[in-house]
């Protein structure tokens, strides 16, 4: 005879209770899952919160600075209003930053960097185009968390902006001797210039710069295919600063030429320029000093111009352009293109250039958006950039410069205007017309976060 469990009432009476202490068990420990859950989510969102903060500061600092005891002002209170615009704790708290939480340096590294507080002159502001923001620990007031002890209740944020690709061509022409006329680094403002000749050492020499390390003697991008997506934008990876160096290459090269000329609407398998990145200029139009069709420089200048840029001679052992008490108006190349002297006028000519001007359209040809001055580029890559032929180029001490990646000292940033075609096959050569040194130390530039 089989034995049988009888259920009996005292029997069902302890199931009963076993499951009531698993339901309760069960509900605890779901209900403690829970506030860990809604601990953790609040604490991840006041995470992001600060970290929003954190970039926002640092992103708005980074624009500021332009290598002034001025701009590391500006980038703190800039810093300090963007932390202070956002809040945290679920929108309970503005983010409250200040001085001590900022930091500059000359790269995104810890190393490089030092408390904004430590920058008290214009030296030392000098070569400082990052910013580090740290929100520091902030407590948060959490739910459930304390009870198990598991939860760190405390987060920050912490960010770095600072300078990505900035508008400087991988180009470097030379600083020239005084010419005996209003100059900046021996460059005349309306004069033009050919590259290869600006150079006191001797003509035909070319230097470019490696554009993704200024540390001396430390060359990333030498070969030419290496430096075109540079030349293409007339970008380069850093600043350069002031008082500091770039690293020279010396030679040139068709496809360098090439990229160039993407400014005149030219793409090909040379230069390997992309519309997209390196679009042409909105006018393409070349200025060429004998050129004989419509809106040519002979159209503006009461001289005809027998050269393309100024001329340049052997003075005193250093090669220059002809000094200005020496000159006579075929010793001027193609004039106004693009600039001209602060305030100049079209009367001022004759006491200029010893020579006139004749029908110069106002304000200069390049402006020009229709006529014989103009020339749109081909539908096929777009309407163009304006101001895409004004090159911002270093000007170096050439006395170091030349060979494979030797050092040369910046001395200044001067905004060119490429007048023409640089790989065209009877001159293949760089010409640009000076406007002007920077009014900072820094170029424009593209901002971005790094951490």
């Amino acid at each position: 005879m089989k034995n049988r469990i009888r259920n009996t009432p005292s029997s069902r009476q302890r199931q009963r209770g076993v499951v009531a202490i698993i339901v309760g068990l069960s509900i605890f420990i779901l209900v403690g899952m829970l506030a860990l859950v809604l601990d953790l989510g609040h604490l991840y969102i006041a995470k992001t919160e600060l970290q929003n903060a954190a970039d926002a500061a640092a992103l708005s600092g980074a624009k500021e600075l332009d290598g002034t005891f001025s701009g590391i002002g500006k980038a703190q209170t800039r810093a300090i209003q963007a932390a202070g615009d956002n809040t945290y704790d679920l929108n309970a708290s503005s983010v409250v930053i200040t001085s001590a939480n900022l930091w500059v340096g000359s790269c995104p590294d810890d190393g490089c960097m030092v408390p904004i507080s430590n920058v008290t002159s214009n030296a030392l502001a000098s070569d400082k185009t990052f910013v580090k923001v740290d929100t520091g620990q902030h407590a948060l007031n959490t739910w459930f968390s304390p009870i198990w002890n598991i939860l760190q209740t405390q987060t920050f944020g912490l960010a770095v902006a600072g300078k990505y690709v900035v508008d400087v061509a991988p180009i470097a022409v030379c600083q020239l001797p005084d010419p005996g006329t209003t100059n900046e680094l021996g460059y005349e403002r309306g004069v033009s210039y050919k590259v290869s000749d600006a150079n006191p050492l001797g003509p035909g020499t070319m230097y470019w710069i490696d554009p993704e390390s200024n540390t001396p003697g430390s060359c990333s991008v030498t070969s030419t295919n290496a430096t075109l997506p540079y030349v293409c934008t007339g970008k380069t990876s850093y600043t350069p600063i002031v008082g500091q160096t770039v690293n020279t290459n010396t030679g040139i090269s068709d496809p360098q030429l090439e990229a160039l000329d993407s400014r005149f609407d030219v793409f090909n398998s040379k230069n390997k320029c992309d519309p997209g990145t390196a679009p042409p200029d909105t006018n393409i139009k070349e200025y060429i000093f004998d050129d004989k069709t419509a809106g040519a420089p002979r159209d503006w200048m009461g001289t005809d111009p027998t050269r393309q840029s100024i001329k340049f001679q052997t003075v005193s052992g250093k090669y220059q352009p002809v000094p200005y008490s020496s000159r006579v108006a075929t010793d001027y190349g193609v004039l106004w293109s693009a600039f001209r002297p602060t305030s100049a006028t079209v009367s001022q000519w004759s006491s200029l250039y010893k020579q006139s001007a004749t029908s110069y359209p106002e304000t200069s040809p390049y402006a020009q958006t229709s006529g014989a001055f103009f020339q749109a580029p081909s539908s096929a890559h777009g309407p163009g950039k304006t101001g895409r032929r004004i090159m911002n180029l270093t000007i170096v001490d050439c006395t170091t410069a030349g060979g494979v990646c030797r050092p040369a000292t910046v001395v200044g940033i001067g905004k060119f205007f490429l007048q023409k075609k640089s790989n065209e096959p009877s001159n293949k050569e760089i010409y640009v017309e000076f406007g002007g040194l920077l009014t900072t130390p820094f170029p424009p530039n593209e901002i971005r976060l790094y951490r």
